[in-house]
């Protein structure tokens, strides 16, 4: 009994110091995680709320503790190392297994609650957000939403929310959960003031001599407008631009003020365009639709407030989508026997 009482307290000591080494690593790589996100050890402390030289020693440790370089620092910035690219792609892994798991332990998986950050890409129609915000509230009551707009498609933060709304090709290079809810039809536009000033252009090739206005996307596509015309398709670059901007609202309403040329949401521009406000441009032309996505890093798969609210979008935002491609059909068929009428009018007009 008495080499018991002396290799068991040995035992616990020992057992103590590797669960602390195991947390302290824990920690490092938590700090690591960070610094890489934000590019920065003083914004990563003050997000973990502790002090930079903490901060800096983690990370200080676990390179001892790996025995290479994962960041080359400046006194300007820091960059990740090839080292560090991989094994930060580990620790968000990592991390997102520990924070799935201590969501299931606290039993949080089986109701949502709490506060759900959605991330809202430039290319992405704002037009349905407040909708399907408030029809998801409606089912979960008890989840509060928190919105930001997120940098250009290149450069989306993911991992900084539950889950990312965009109208872009899924950024590569991270591993996300991605699922397409339908596409979204756009309409070239522009005020009557802007085309009695600057003349109506009959083809693609006419927009080099006009004000074209551009939606930043920050992905090679948003350079562009991509045409299905009657000689199939053709496609128009932004050489020079008056108005580049990431915010559609910002957009739409230089439109309707005369600022130029732009491409609009069918939602968005349909009403300006049945009260005449706004006269679509290039008629024989459409504008190539693009595919909406909600993506989330898949260890969000797991929380409650994601899961439904991935859930809901999928089966709401759709049929939205192709309501709105409906009614922009209605409204060129609408707008062609309103053109058929008004030629046989003046037709009738001249034979008297």
């Amino acid at each position: 009994m008495a080499l018991y009482s002396k290799v068991l307290p040995r035992f616990a000591t020992k057992r103590s110091k590797q669960v602390q080494e195991e947390m302290d690593l824990m920690q490092s790589i938590r700090a690591f995680t960070a610094v890489a996100s934000v590019g920065s050890f003083t914004v990563a402390a003050r997000h973990m709320q502790v002090g930079t030289p903490q901060v800096s020693r983690a990370i200080a440790d676990l390179e001892t503790h790996l025995g290479l370089r994962l960041l080359n620092r400046t006194t300007r910035s820091v960059a990740l190392t090839a080292a560090g690219e991989r094994y930060l792609f580990h620790c968000k892994c990592i991390l997102d297994r520990v924070e799935l798991a201590e969501t299931e332990a606290a039993g949080l998986c089986a109701k949502p609650i709490g506060t759900l950050s959605l991330g809202v890409a430039p290319s992405f129609d704002r037009h349905h957000l407040a909708w399907l915000i408030s029809g998801y509230q409606e089912h979960y009551s008890e989840v509060s939403v928190q919105v930001a707009l997120v940098p250009r498609s290149g450069e989306m933060p993911t991992g900084q929310h539950d889950a990312v709304l965009l109208c872009d090709a899924v950024p590569q290079g991270e591993q996300l959960v991605a699922a397409c809810l339908g596409a979204s039809q756009s309409v070239l536009c522009a005020s009557p003031v802007y085309l009695a000033r600057r003349g109506v252009p009959e083809t693609v090739n006419d927009l080099g001599g006009h004000r074209c206005l551009q939606l930043d996307t920050g992905e090679e596509a948003a350079g562009q407008w991509v045409f299905d015309g009657p000689e199939g398709p053709e496609t128009f670059r932004f050489e020079q631009t008056p108005l580049r901007t990431d915010l559609s609202d910002v957009l739409e309403h230089a439109i309707r003020q005369g600022s130029g040329i732009g491409s609009l949401p069918v939602a968005r521009a349909l009403p300006a365009l049945r009260s005449g406000t706004l006269v679509r441009v290039l008629p024989r032309y459409r504008l190539a639709a693009r595919n909406m996505y909600v993506i989330h890093p898949p260890g969000r798969s797991g929380d409650a407030k994601t899961r439904t609210w991935v859930e809901f979008v999928k089966a709401s935002l759709p049929a939205r989508l192709a309501a709105d491609q409906a009614s922009f059909v209605s409204y060129i068929a609408e707008s062609a026997v309103l053109s058929k009428s008004n030629t046989e009018e003046k037709i009738g007009e001249f034979n008297l």
